[in-house]
């Protein structure tokens, strides 16, 4: 009887492991169609993808947080590259490369300021205003890609497309949040 009893415990225990694959598979491959249909969107997707990876840390992946996560990546990012901006206009002898270097931390700042509004817009739920602070974000980006031209350096064409990705991610995910 005893052992009857130890095999039907076995198999009881089999099906459970078994079920609980199945549904945290589920969930894992739900969360994948998530960010995927989001870095499919942006130009490095396997940035994208690394940067989701190493942030998210909760299953089911959820659209808040996921937006949560970009937006935060997003300033995080802001912050150290208007930093980078900073320096670079103090290291720079040329005056028309450090009046570049300007336009560069002014718009920063304002997206910085934005990203601040949209961390605090999903944090109180009201998703209006994060509508109005988000989308303005990749702007900035733009602008600073384009004003230096052909005067930019790998580094700074680096840090503004990473840029680019991460406020295009924090747009792309907000869209997938039920209002």
């Amino acid at each position: 009887m005893t052992s009857s009893f130890a095999s039907y415990f076995l198999l009881l225990i089999l099906v459970a492991n078994l079920f609980y694959f199945q549904t945290s598979s589920a969930d894992n491959a739900s969360d994948e169609v998530l960010i995927m249909n989001i870095c499919r969107q942006v130009q490095d997707s396997t940035f994208c993808l690394n940067t989701f990876r190493q942030n998210l840390h909760t299953h089911p992946y959820i659209p808040t947080e996921v937006t949560r996560v970009a937006i935060s990546q997003s300033l995080q990012y802001a912050t150290n590259n208007r930093i980078f901006i900073q320096t670079s206009k103090e290291n720079s002898k040329d005056k028309e490369v450090q009046d570049l270097y300007t336009i560069c931390d002014s718009g920063y700042g304002l997206m910085i300021s934005f990203l601040q509004d949209a961390t605090l817009s999903l944090a109180k739920k009201d998703y209006s205003a994060l509508e109005n602070s988000l989308p303005k974000c990749p702007r900035f980006v733009i602008d600073s890609q384009s004003v230096f031209g052909n005067k930019s350096t790998p580094e700074l064409l680096d840090r503004n497309r990473k840029q680019l990705d991460l406020v295009l991610m924090a747009n792309i995910a907000k869209g997938f949040i039920n209002k």
